[in-house]
């Protein structure tokens, strides 16, 4: 629930500042976090909840999930090349690999299973979808880490400011706990093949990334001023010592 209702929030702030400033960061990552955090995570959830005894059929809901997840990791694939490598074919081949590879695997899951929640748990279409989406979050948050690196030798020279540099390392963790937890929880269930719901420990361990991941996209972009101040103060306290 931290995780649904930080990642909404951060999600509308950023394309309400889109909104208001019409930059490309802003759209990307406001797609990306409301795609798979509230929308695609929430409808996930209440396709889980009207599937019960009804596992084998067709699921409208967790197709919407599905749908918006892939877009959501569509948005952070291109934010990746156009924020961080905006001139690199590389990158611009591996933000197109990463949406035709999202695209194929949401045709072939409405084709052969119809989204059926018994697929969840079963290698097929979604374990595309999930590596993919994995990838790109984990890309993210090695981007975002050295970028981080680099404005925090530049406040150490003074030439950059130390909130800014915070932002990067938050923004990171928060993408690399997402990446790292989607990775446990698939591979858990392909290995189990059970339900989340039904293993209580990975239940209690996915919250713990959630938990975290949200923390880290609240500090990172919904910044209290309280934080603001003990960064700068730490920064300040640093070029004193």
């Amino acid at each position: 629930m931290a995780f649904f209702f930080v990642s909404l929030w951060v999600g509308v702030r950023l394309l309400a500042q889109w909104g208001r400033t019409r930059e490309l960061p802003e759209l990307l990552l406001g797609l990306g976090v409301l795609g798979i955090g509230p929308v695609g995570f929430g409808f996930l959830m209440l396709a889980s909840a009207a599937a019960a005894g009804h596992l084998d059929e067709p699921s409208a809901l967790a197709g919407v999930s599905a749908v918006s997840i892939a877009g959501g990791a569509a948005a952070k694939a291109i934010f990746n090349w156009r924020i961080y490598h905006p001139t690199s074919r590389v990158a611009a081949a591996l933000s197109f690999a990463a949406i035709a590879m999202l695209s194929v695997a949401i045709v072939g899951d409405a084709i052969t299973t119809g989204f059926a929640p018994t697929a969840w748990t079963k290698p097929g279409w979604i374990v595309v979808r999930e590596f993919v989406q994995i990838l790109v979050l984990l890309w993210g948050a090695g981007e975002a880490l050295v970028w981080w690196r680099r404005m925090r030798r530049r406040a150490g020279l003074g030439i950059g400011d130390p909130l800014v540099a915070s932002r990067f390392l938050l923004w990171g963790i928060g993408a690399a706990l997402a990446g790292i937890g989607s990775l446990v929880g698939s591979v858990v269930a392909l290995v189990t093949g059970l339900d989340i719901n039904d293993l209580p420990e990975l239940t209690f361990a996915l919250s713990l990334f959630g938990m975290g991941s949200a923390v880290s996209l609240w500090l990172a972009f919904a910044t209290p001023e309280w934080f603001k101040q003990r960064v700068r103060g730490a920064e300040v306290a640093a070029s004193q010592a």
